[in-house]
C-alpha cells in the first residue's frame, strides 16, 4: 500500500510541476506606416529558398542567454518549421512592400519562374526574452534565370516589446519586417 501511496504521490507531482508548452508563429504586423512601399512596375518576385544554420533547425526555440550560451527551449515550440514560417511571413511582408506585384514562395511552376528571386542565407535568428533580438546572415536578389544580380549583408536587431518568449516572437516577427524594407529598397535600385 506504501509503495503505491508513494507512486502516486509522484505521478501527482510531476503532473502539478510541468510547464504547459506554447507554440509560436512569426507573424505580419497589420497597418506598419512605416513600411517602404515600392510603387515601380515589377511583374513577380520569388522568395526562398531560406537556408538556416543546424542550430535553428528544430521544433525548439533557440533562446540566447548571454554571448556564448543558446538554450533550446523545450516548452517553446515554433507552431511549424521555422523555415515554413520565416519564409511564409517573409513573403507576406514583401507583397505588402510590392502592393502591384505577384509574390510567391519556392516551389513553383517553371511557367510561372518569376522576375526576380530573393534567397536568404541566416547565420542568427535568435535572441533573449526581455532583451534583443537578432537577425543576421546575407540575402540575394537574382534574376529569374538564376543570375546573381546583387547581395548584401544583413545584421539587425531589435528591442523586445515586451518580457518573455511572446516579446521575442513579437521582435524576430519586426526584423522581418526590416528584413523586407532592405529588400524592397535593392529592387527599388534596380
Amino acid at each position: 500500500m506504501k509503495q503505491w501511496l508513494s507512486l502516486w504521490m509522484v505521478v501527482i507531482l510531476s503532473a502539478c510541476s510541468s510547464t504547459p508548452t506554447q507554440y509560436h508563429t512569426l507573424s505580419t504586423p497589420s497597418g506598419n506606416a512605416q513600411a517602404v512601399v515600392m510603387t515601380k512596375p515589377i511583374k513577380s518576385v520569388g522568395v526562398g529558398p531560406i537556408t538556416l544554420p543546424t542550430l535553428l533547425d528544430r521544433e525548439g526555440m533557440v533562446i540566447r542567454k548571454d554571448a556564448t550560451t543558446l538554450e533550446v527551449s523545450d516548452t517553446h515550440l515554433w507552431g511549424g518549421q521555422l523555415e515554413d514560417e520565416f519564409l511564409r511571413t517573409l513573403a507576406q511582408q514583401l507583397q505588402s512592400r510590392l502592393p502591384a506585384t505577384r509574390v510567391q514562395s519556392v516551389p513553383w511552376e517553371l511557367s510561372q519562374t518569376p522576375q526576380y528571386q530573393v534567397v536568404v542565407k541566416l547565420d542568427q535568428f535568435d535572441g533573449t526574452p526581455g532583451g534583443k533580438a537578432w537577425l543576421r546572415g546575407m540575402w540575394q536578389l537574382q534574376a529569374g534565370d538564376g543570375k546573381i544580380l546583387s547581395g548584401e549583408p544583413v545584421t539587425l536587431t531589435r528591442q523586445t516589446p515586451e518580457a518573455g518568449v511572446t516579446g521575442l516572437v513579437k521582435a524576430q516577427s519586426g526584423l522581418l519586417a526590416d528584413l523586407a524594407d532592405q529588400i524592397t529598397q535593392g529592387l527599388a535600385a534596380r
